[in-house]
């Protein structure tokens, strides 16, 4: 009878577990934005770890401070949502200088672990000092791109809240946001049912 209630609870656990976990990689940052069209947009970022999501490939929080940084980013159309194209996405790992908004050369001074090409991305103010920012990335090179699939290196998300509050002197906004797959890039482990009644 023990057995059997604890199969029961078992199966009842794997039923009720998701399919697959949220993956993203998560970032708090200070950005600046251009004044007319053909400037460009800048965000330096630190990455926190997204628990109870996990990060699409694993990272050493306890060893080293991750960065994510946006450069190139030229804006292409002006108003209230903006449209901007061309930029790069760099996620640093770094286990001496601490990111430092006084100097933005402390975001880049680790190992460039994931390189991408941010090709397109909207940048939309609702209301003074209130916005979004949406865009589309493929992940091409850095010391890591490896670690993800090819075919998962394609069509990420890049998303960000924008905020006017807390910005940092020298920048223009707050920025706190995401960049994600499509669909989980690590495939969750299945449990079996004949694996499962082999335990008992």
């Amino acid at each position: 009878m023990k057995k059997r209630v604890t199969l029961m609870l078992l199966v009842l656990v794997a039923l009720a577990a998701p399919a697959s976990a949220q993956q993203l990689f998560d970032f708090l940052g200070q950005a600046n934005v251009p004044n007319a069209v053909g400037g460009t947009l800048e965000m330096y970022s630190i990455m926190a770890n997204p628990a109870p999501a996990t990060t699409p490939i694993p990272l050493d929080f306890g060893t080293y401070e991750y960065t994510v940084v946006v450069t190139g980013l030229t804006l292409d159309v002006d108003g209230s949502t903006q449209t901007y194209s061309g930029g790069t996405v760099t996620i640093y790992e770094d286990n001496g200088t601490a990111a430092d908004y006084t100097d933005v050369s402390s975001f880049t001074d680790g190992a460039a672990i994931l390189v991408g090409d941010l090709m397109v991305m909207t940048r939309t103010i609702f209301v003074p000092g209130l916005g979004s920012a949406a865009g589309t990335m493929d992940w091409t090179g850095g010391t890591r791109v490896d670690d993800i699939a090819p075919v998962d290196q394609l069509g990420w998300a890049f998303l960000s809240g924008i905020s006017g509050s807390n910005v940092e002197p020298g920048f223009s906004e707050r920025w706190d946001g995401k960049i994600e797959p499509q669909t989980p890039i690590v495939d969750v482990e299945n449990v079996l049912w004949g694996n499962l009644k082999a335990m008992y």
